[in-house]
């Protein structure tokens, strides 16, 4: 029953909850495994407490790519000659399966390399490297991918300032503003630290997303 799509959001998923790293020998031995495991690897639940790990321990995660809520803030003020634009948008609900193919193929992202499991540092939070697609942790869905794609992100920011009248008709000029203005400036994503929040499905080899800083004047004759 806890694998039946039935009654569930639609594109969600069945996973192996990763429970953490299996520090050492000891660790992979007082706990059911795969055949193959060893000190480094993704600690898979037995989640039907049966002493083995097989597709029964598989579980439906109730997200799927689709946030449940997406929404923003659009603001206009303007004070004297000060007019400041901003749009901060956000949503929340979403996760992204994120896991890229590193070893002989590519490298490792810094994120990982950092974190990685090794037998100086058995107390590690990631496992150890890997190769492509070779180990079970990798192959075979694991909650240890998923990543929440919540995220708040200040989209587009304009500060401008226009000239008084008096200043700018010595000029014969009806309107001079000078204004800077700014996209996708900032992101607050908690869990989501080297992809963009808002990409599709995939492997998570997007390219990152741009800033953009632009200044100018307008002017009116």
């Amino acid at each position: 029953a806890y694998q039946q799509s039935t009654g569930r959001p639609m594109n969600s998923g069945v996973y192996y909850n990763a429970i953490g790293i299996f520090k050492n020998q000891a660790a992979v031995d007082n706990y059911p495994h795969l055949s193959n495991a060893q000190p480094g690897d993704v600690i898979f639940e037995d989640f039907n407490k049966d002493g083995k790990i097989n597709d029964f321990d598989r579980v439906r995660i109730d997200k799927n790519n689709d946030p449940t809520f997406t929404g923003g803030v659009n603001m206009n003020l303007r004070y004297k000659g000060f007019d400041l634009a901003a749009l901060v948008q956000g949503a929340t609900g979403g996760i992204q399966y994120i896991s890229t193919e590193s070893g002989e193929i590519g490298n490792y992202m810094s994120s990982f390399s950092d974190n990685r499991w090794t037998t100086e540092n058995p107390d590690a939070t990631g496992p150890r490297t890997f190769n492509r697609g070779n180990e079970y942790w990798v192959g075979q869905g694991n909650t240890f991918w998923l990543r929440s794609t919540d995220y708040v992100r200040l989209k587009n920011v304009e500060l401008g300032f226009s000239l008084p009248q008096k200043m700018i008709s010595r000029l014969s000029l009806q309107n001079l503003r000078v204004y800077v203005n700014a996209f996708n400036l900032f992101t607050y994503s908690p869990d989501m630290k080297d992809f963009d929040p808002e990409m599709g499905s995939g492997s998570g080899q997007g390219y990152p997303l741009q800033k953009v800083i632009n200044g100018g004047l307008s002017v009116n004759f």
